[in-house]
């Protein structure tokens, strides 16, 4: 059997289907974060309190990890870079995350912005670099995309561990 040539493999690259995951992005304080669209129970908007959640009989904890992450109360939305999907830009509206685990266990997660849907490729996200492990101290944050003009970094957030360290802190 022949061997492929180079240029050959380089035009059935092109027809590769992109091994792509749809995210849900927001932004919480100085950063923008996603998490699988899979593991979204719901979004909130919120006016101007933040709301007790009960499921099914169960209160449903609400972190502001941005608070956690940053240390701080609050940052202009200016000072942050804009996340534009689709040629618009996303709405700095505060919103409520409830995330799902595996096991069903449900956390809400304080967010600055409106989500916005976005497909990344596996290939561009990364390990988190121990620069923002040793900063943060949190293990629920694990990989990241590599900033560009179109693009701030995501830091993906794992809902399982998120869900576990803030259910077992409690």
């Amino acid at each position: 059997m022949p061997a492929i040539s180079s240029l050959r493999s380089q035009r059935l690259s092109e027809f590769r289907t992109d091994i792509g995951q749809q995210y849900v992005a927001f932004r919480m304080r100085l950063a923008w974060f996603i998490l699988p669209v899979k593991s979204i129970y719901r979004v909130i908007p919120l006016e101007k309190t933040i709301p007790k959640l009960t499921v099914v009989g169960q209160n449903v904890p609400i972190v502001d990890l941005g608070k956690l992450l940053f240390a701080q109360a609050q940052t202009a939305a200016n000072t942050v870079q804009p996340l534009i999907v689709n040629g618009a830009r996303v709405v700095s509206k505060p919103c409520l995350v409830v995330v799902r685990s595996q096991t069903d266990d449900l956390v809400g997660i304080l967010s600055n912005s409106q989500p916005a849907l976005q497909k990344i490729l596996q290939d561009d996200l990364v390990p988190l670099p121990q620069t923002y492990v040793q900063r943060w101290k949190v293990d629920f944050i694990t990989s990241m995309t590599i900033p560009s003009k179109e693009r701030p970094s995501l830091f993906a957030i794992d809902s399982d561990r998120l869900a576990s360290k803030i259910l077992h802190t409690k």
